[in-house]
């Protein structure tokens, strides 16, 4: 009786650490900068009131970039080709979608506006040959974050976006410091 007690709370600590292993790796930290998947499940909010708090706030995510969601004007759409998803929110700024997971669906993501600058097209030629090449192209991004109502059919959830100041608030690597 007790060996096998000691066998059953072997093996729900094992579970238990196991889980709590899958949540801490997937809200880890690089650096100053915060999984995007603490934030954000499938684009939306993981936790409303959280997002809420930070609103305007500048905040420091990694996450990867969805190269199904590439935004931008006529030169944007002269580079990117193919995986164009349409016009930019403006004629003075891109954007594209940041998914939290690195196999997460196209559409899993959230959006984050990008002035265009000198920095715009190295960056949109490094994602469309990622795109083609099908590798995750991970990217740590500085910017200001905000909610907005994203109702559906069965639940009201709180989409997210993001902006930044400038192209060169998308980095490819931490800095070393």
């Amino acid at each position: 009786m007790v060996d096998r007690l000691v066998t059953t709370w072997k093996a729900v600590s094992l579970i238990g650490l196991i889980v709590l292993t899958c949540l801490v790796g997937c809200n880890r930290r690089i650096g100053d900068y915060t999984a995007a998947s603490s934030i954000s499940k499938e684009g939306f909010a993981r936790d409303e009131q959280q997002l809420r708090e930070l609103e305007g706030q500048e905040v420091k995510l990694w996450g990867f970039v969805d190269h199904g969601n590439l935004y931008g004007d006529e030169s944007a759409k002269a580079i990117l080709e193919e995986w164009w998803g349409g016009e930019g929110p403006d004629t003075s700024t891109w954007r594209f979608n940041l998914k939290a997971g690195e196999s997460d669906e196209a559409g899993h993501s959230f959006s984050v506006f990008v002035p265009n600058d000198q920095g715009r097209d190295d960056l949109l030629r490094l994602f469309l040959s990622d795109a083609r090449a099908q590798r995750a192209t991970r990217v740590f991004v500085t910017g200001r974050i905000f909610t907005h109502d994203a109702p559906t059919n069965l639940a009201n959830l709180t989409g997210i976006y993001m902006e930044l100041q400038s192209s060169d608030d998308i980095l490819l690597e931490l800095p070393q410091e």
